[in-house]
């Protein structure tokens, strides 16, 4: 080839390369006004069809959908597979649409789904605090935790000297409790930090040593002052978290709301029951619906609180909201309706029937239905502003907490329970969930609730549509794991563990006769030293050191409820326990769900009162109405 004839095949090619890159250029901002063009007017070519389908989805993939966010987010949570299928039985509407379809397939394909969704996305999302954090030791930080002023704490319930009433002695306290602290692997051998103090009941009247009694016999709010750092604050300025989880490990012992919901992170605070399917040779859709649909008392799960709607995926119940008013003042009173003395309106209305509140009267405050429909209540009070705060003991033994203080407090003639006089003198569980305020400054349907007004175990308020959304507990009823609401307890250091409202007139309730002629009340056992070590991983996990250290709720165990038992009440007689040294160091200590196995140990040995005292009633009672039966 010639020189001349190079130069020409050189320019030829810088030519087409050339209109290659021109034609490039122009098909990319052809591309990019497209772009721009879609992303300013919101459709392209096929938005418009794809917005169709989006609306136009049947019922069947709407529920598919669904069913895999649920998957998805007990997956975040770190659920097991098992317990996601167990959880999904409550809440999927596959069987509706596939009556002959294999569930256990249908589960396992979007549980592999979600976890190939949730592999793409990880390394880009950053672990929360929460999930860092959730699992750290509870022993609070001086710098942080220990509350500036003087705080109302606990006079001596169970003879608890230990628990501090001023900020000097509760510095003192975390400052010993971290010389002190002992590490979980031996948290099994650490005895009770003062096992003299306990005296083996608690006192009748329990009251902040250091508060002043409000008119009405109210403990007034005190010098408490609020823990930064995960707190929100609502518009009064106190410091409020809206969290359903704890924020960090230093301070959710005074985050103010309900505290975690029931479906935690692991085991140890999830007691969804495993599907009869595993270990078995045939798939789960062959067990078909659960036997209490043919029988309540057989197989659940059964919704025993049925005058509102369980949410399964949060853990939550929403009740009807209701509004009286106070004699003489017309203040506001908000309310909810749990459980009644009378059958035939606990099956109208979808109450718990309790044959026991009939004796509660006592306990009870009084109320009239007026002309409108509304009741008219007598006397009672609650104060919501008190800041709910807990310092808990060293590690290993948290509880009894060196201080403490509700968040919510009553006056002297607050219960729960109501009488109404003028319509067969039937008895209510109507716990108070604000006071005294109008529908505009508790209007939180969507959560971000301030709690300076309304109940620690509110999620979600809704005066306009009357509703209410309460956190749901976990629990035991002879081996069964169950829900219940928790809200209202006799004496205020149960009111601050508990996470409700402090509720002096429930003092008045006869306790220690269980199933006797005129109780009022069933029991609840509750362990003061159970397993905590590795908190929610923990299967055995349970009790109130246990509570106090990761934040989540201590597993009690109840007695009798409807569909095992006659003798269910909504007052539950609180009856700590205490694994002994020898039971502990033995390796016997384990999470117990059934009465009569811990009458048993206690028989055995193995488990006396608190403090090595004889086992018994500890003199208060907690407000517990149940919810739910989860198998």
């Amino acid at each position: 080839m010639t020189e001349a004839m190079q130069r020409e095949e050189k320019t030829r090619l810088s030519s087409s390369r050339t209109k290659a890159i021109r034609l490039i250029l122009a098909g990319t901002a052809i591309f990019l006004f497209a772009a721009s063009f879609t992303a300013l007017h919101g459709q392209g070519p096929d938005s418009s069809k794809a917005a169709d389908n989006k609306t136009q989805l049947s019922p069947q993939e709407q529920s598919v959908r669904r069913d895999q966010a649920y998957v998805r987010k007990l997956l975040e949570r770190g659920t097991s597979d098992a317990k996601i299928e167990t959880s999904l039985q409550l809440t999927s509407r596959f069987t509706s649409f596939n009556s002959s379809g294999d569930f256990h397939a249908y589960v396992l394909g979007l549980i592999g789904k979600a976890k190939k969704t949730l592999e793409h996305a990880k390394p880009s999302e950053q672990p929360s605090v929460t999930t860092l954090t959730a699992f750290a030791p509870a022993v609070p930080d001086s710098s942080s935790t220990v509350p500036s002023g003087n705080a109302a704490t606990p006079s001596n319930p169970v003879g608890i000297n230990s628990v501090k009433t001023s900020q000097q002695s509760s510095q003192t306290n975390v400052q010993d409790s971290n010389a002190t602290s002992i590490p979980d692997s031996n948290q099994g051998t650490v005895p009770n930090p003062s096992p003299a103090i306990f005296g083996g009941a608690f006192p009748a009247v329990f009251v902040p040593s250091n508060a002043r009694l409000a008119s009405g016999g109210a403990v007034a709010n005190s010098n408490v002052a609020t823990v930064s750092g995960g707190s929100s604050t609502n518009g009064s300025g106190v410091g409020r978290s809206s969290s359903n989880e704890p924020v960090n490990s230093n301070t959710f012992n005074f985050d103010q709301g309900p505290g975690p919901g029931p479906i935690g992170p692991g085991p140890g605070c999830n007691l969804f029951p495993a599907p009869p399917s595993v270990g078995a040779s045939v798939p789960l859709t062959y067990f078909g619906p659960p036997p209490s649909e043919t029988n309540p008392s057989l197989v659940g799960p059964v919704q025993l609180l049925k005058s509102g709607t369980v949410d399964a995926v949060h853990g939550t119940i929403t009740l009807p909201l209701y509004l009286g008013h106070m004699k003489g003042s017309n203040k506001n009173v908000w309310y909810i309706l749990t459980d009644v003395d009378d059958p035939n309106v606990a099956a109208e209305l979808g109450l718990n029937f309790s044959a026991k509140l009939t004796f509660a009267s006592n306990a009870a405050r009084t109320a009239t239905l007026a002309a409108d429909g509304t009741l008219v209540f007598d006397k009672g009070t609650v104060d919501f502003s008190p800041v709910r705060s807990i310092v808990p003991g060293p590690r290993g033994a948290e509880f009894p907490p060196a201080s403490a203080q509700p968040g919510a407090v009553g006056d002297a003639d607050y219960s729960p329970f109501v009488q109404v006089v003028n319509a067969g003198g039937v008895i209510y569980n109507a716990p108070i969930v604000a006071f005294g305020v109008d529908a505009s400054q508790i209007n939180f349907p969507d959560g971000n609730v301030d709690y300076s007004k309304v109940h620690d175990e509110v999620v979600t308020i809704d005066p306009v549509n009357q509703t209410v959304t309460i956190n749901l507990i976990n629990g035991f009823s002879f081996g069964r794991p169950v829900w219940y609401i928790s809200m209202d307890t006799s004496i205020p250091l149960g009111a601050a563990i508990e996470h409700n409202t402090f509720a002096p007139l429930m003092q008045q309730l006869h306790l220690g006769g269980d199933d006797s002629f005129s109780s009022p009340v069933e029991r609840i056992f509750i362990s003061t030293n159970g397993a905590e070590s590795g908190a929610c991983n923990n299967p055995q996990r349970q009790g109130l050191s246990a509570d106090l250290a990761d934040g989540h709720r201590p597993n009690n165990v109840l007695g009798g409820i409807p569909t095992i038992a006659l003798d269910y009440s909504p007052a539950w007689d609180a009856q700590l326990f205490e694994w002994t040294k020898d039971a502990i160091e033995n390796g016997f200590r384990g999470q117990v769900r059934e009465e009569f196995q811990i009458l048993t140990f206690v028989q055995d040995g193995l488990i006396t009162g608190p403090g090595g005292k004889a086992f018994g009633s500890s003199g208060f009672s907690i407000n517990c109405p149940i919810a739910q039966r989860l198998d």
